[in-house]
């Protein structure tokens, strides 16, 4: 009887057991799918679904800067076709800047902070981050592997113009790339500084902050099924996309620009990231900013730190 009562027990714990791995299993793979890969049926070139929920589509319009420009291309370690675009401003000065976008967009994001660093005499490259616009690639990574072709953009401009200093910026994803791209044991030294607008310390902290604040659901076990499937599918776990732990090896120094009134990303992680970088750095707080909007909130402190942070570093300063 003991027996037979014993092995119905372990049949019913591997049952149930089964079932919430498959449960788990499915969970996490529609998370991922949700969150991280790009296109649909309709439309293979179209943001990750779940950006629709930060961004419904129509709601911004761009304006492309009045400017000469070309298409510049780039192969990603992982043979991925890269595309980006090259402004030249009306009077070169020697300086360049990489404009990095966020989660979901398209180099058309930055137009309205590349036409800034024209006025000031800036080459910029505006890039498709992979998976997004018209560069190759299926999974968004949080700024993990887009950091990586941050830096060969880096040094694609590097190698071209050997004289050339090179200003990293990045909103929101992108300035988590721009911040991990800064502690790149291949960045080159014509990079002299980066300008980071309201980046996370972690892509798992930030998903698990939005699943309990956003979606008052519990992060346990919700991303640990997606950080599972993440590395199973995407080939990345959300835990090596730390903007935190790489500005405590940044190689060079650091502005931090957030709004305080960011409920996307909470101006906390700004201030958990500032205490921890290592290198020369400045923090503004923009006054009723939300997220991505600190340099529309106020426009001219937003560009006027830039401009005194970045002296010293670039030319004509």
């Amino acid at each position: 009887m003991k027996k037979v009562l014993a092995t119905f027990v372990l049949t019913a714990f591997l049952a149930v057991s089964g079932c919430i791995l498959a449960a788990g299993y499915y969970l996490g793979n529609y998370l991922v799918g949700f969150g991280l890969v790009r296109g649909t049926a309709e439309n293979p070139m179209a943001p990750p679904r779940a950006y629709a929920l930060l961004m419904p589509p129509g709601t911004w319009s761009y304006t492309r800067p009045d400017a000469p420009s070309e298409e510049w291309t780039l192969e990603s370690d992982d043979g991925l076709r890269l595309v980006a675009t090259h402004f030249t401003p009306a009077h070169p000065t020697g300086n360049w800047v990489i404009v990095a976008h966020g989660y979901g967009c398209t180099q058309e994001n930055s137009y309205y902070i590349a036409a800034n660093y024209l006025a000031m005499g800036y080459d910029v490259l505006t890039p498709d981050l992979r998976s997004s616009g018209k560069s190759q690639g299926t999974f968004v990574t949080m700024g993990l592997k887009e950091s990586e072709d941050i830096v060969h953009w880096a040094r694609r401009i590097a190698d071209a113009q050997p004289k050339a200093r090179i200003v990293l910026h990045g909103v929101s994803m992108g300035a988590a790339t721009v911040m991990m791209a800064s502690a790149a044991s291949d960045l080159p030294s014509a990079v002299v500084a980066t300008v980071e607008d309201c980046g996370y310390t972690s892509a798992y902290d930030l998903l698990a902050y939005q699943m309990e604040e956003s979606f008052r659901l519990p992060s346990f076990p919700g991303m640990n099924l997606l950080d599972w499937r993440c590395e199973k599918r995407a080939g990345f776990s959300l835990h090596a996309a730390a903007p935190a732990e790489a500005v405590r090896r940044a190689k060079v120094p650091i502005l931090f620009i957030h709004g305080t009134k960011d409920t996307l990303v909470p101006p906390v992680m700004a201030e958990e990231l500032y205490a921890a970088c290592t290198t020369e750095k400045k923090l503004l707080l923009v006054q009723d900013a939300i997220h991505s909007a600190a340099s529309q909130q106020d426009h001219e402190l937003y560009y006027r730190t830039v401009q005194e942070f970045l002296k010293g570093k670039v030319y004509g300063t």
